[in-house]
């Protein structure tokens, strides 16, 4: 290249003019192509090309997502519905009188799974109500059961009996009103139930009964008055085709004791003692507990079988001094959710032989025919 310094401005000035008429030249090639590209672009964009922002308020959706539009919308009743169907009822606060005069109060959690639903009634402890289950009820219900908690006679609303002056009281209750619990206020828990079985409400064949200390002592009483009808031997679980009995599929024992003020603990018929599934819970930190709660698990006590998920009996001592439905607070040991729940889902929805207690419509021996 020669040196500039001795170029002469003429032929200087005709070097800067050819230089620029070729930039200019290519600079016009280069738009030339881009435009010749551009509708190429616009209709097969290069597979990295970034998507649109969710924000980009000046975007446009494509004629697809615009036709689309209508049937989205169209949806969004079926939606609405589905809603609906899931929604739960609220749970209903009724009175059942006793066959002896007793206003039984009793909140009911209906299920929205209809004949399907399975019942579970919840028995609380001596000197306590039906709210000591508010938690576990209505978790239950959140998950399909149909639930019933009873304040036994002489407890929270059940206080009222026809013909007495004074009210029960827990505080002062005679020993023979336990036995009743049993044979009155339990029967006329079962006779409702009978009357929701056969409204389509719940299938009393997979009946499951939970107790905390008094209330255990009530549920294994009522389990044995259930194995035979309604507490007559005479008739029996079964009287011809119909069934009268033998409702109570699984038990849940929370602190039980081997006899409970003038309550003790009627022996069960061997087929219930063997193999009615039943778990029992109870704080193992308080000695005297833990002791009546081993004693009574030997009555349920059974061989394991070979497939854990056969299994029937499940006694589960838990490190605290808590007792009763104290081990259902939120708080404390999560025992719904870390062992009822899942025993319930065991026994009586995922076992094979939870197939066969399939829902009937329920009659007494008066009405067959």
């Amino acid at each position: 290249m020669p040196d500039i310094s001795i170029v002469s401005p003429r032929r200087w000035n005709l070097f800067r003019e050819a230089w620029r008429t070729l930039v200019v030249g290519a600079a016009l090639v280069v738009l030339l192509g881009a435009i010749a590209a551009s509708p190429a672009v616009a209709q097969n964009p290069p597979a990295d090309t970034p998507p649109a922002k969710a924000d980009d308020k000046a975007s446009t959706p494509p004629p697809a997502a615009a036709e689309k539009a209508p049937a989205a919308a169209a949806d969004e009743p079926k939606k609405s519905a589905s809603s609906e169907k899931e929604k739960l009822p609220e749970p209903e606060d009724l009175t059942l009188t006793t066959s002896d005069g007793v206003r039984l109060a009793l909140t009911y959690y209906p299920s929205n799974r209809g004949r399907e639903a399975i019942p579970v009634v919840l028995l609380h402890m001596a000197k306590g109500s039906r709210t000591d289950y508010k938690y576990l009820a209505a978790g239950l219900q959140s998950q399909g059961y149909a639930v019933v908690v009873p304040d036994l006679r002489g407890h929270g609303d059940s206080t009222k009996q026809v013909g007495r002056e004074k009210e029960l009281s827990a505080a002062k209750l005679p020993i023979e009103q336990y036995k009743l619990m049993v044979d009155k206020d339990m029967y006329a828990v079962k006779e409702f139930l009978w009357e929701r079985n056969n409204a389509k409400e719940l299938n009393l064949n997979k009946l499951c009964v939970v107790g905390a200390e008094m209330g255990a002592s009530v549920a294994i009483n009522f389990t044995a008055f259930d194995a035979v009808g309604y507490g007559d031997s005479d008739h029996g679980a079964f009287y011809g085709p119909l069934q009268l009995g033998l409702f109570v599929k699984s038990l849940v024992l929370l602190s039980p004791e081997v006899s409970f003020r003038g309550l003790p603990l009627t022996p069960l018929p061997d087929d219930i003692r063997k193999t009615v599934p039943v778990l029992i819970l109870v704080g193992k930190e308080d000695s005297r507990s833990y002791d009546e709660a081993e004693r009574v698990s030997k009555i349920f006590k059974r061989i394991a079988p070979k497939k854990e998920e056969d299994m029937t009996y499940f006694f589960k001592p838990l490190a605290t001094k808590l007792q009763g439905t104290k081990l259902l607070e939120p708080k404390a040991l999560g025992a719904a959710d870390n062992y009822i729940v899942p025993f319930l889902k065991l026994r009586l929805k995922d076992a094979d032989q939870a197939r066969e207690w399939s829902w009937k419509t329920l009659k007494k021996p008066h009405e067959n025919g």
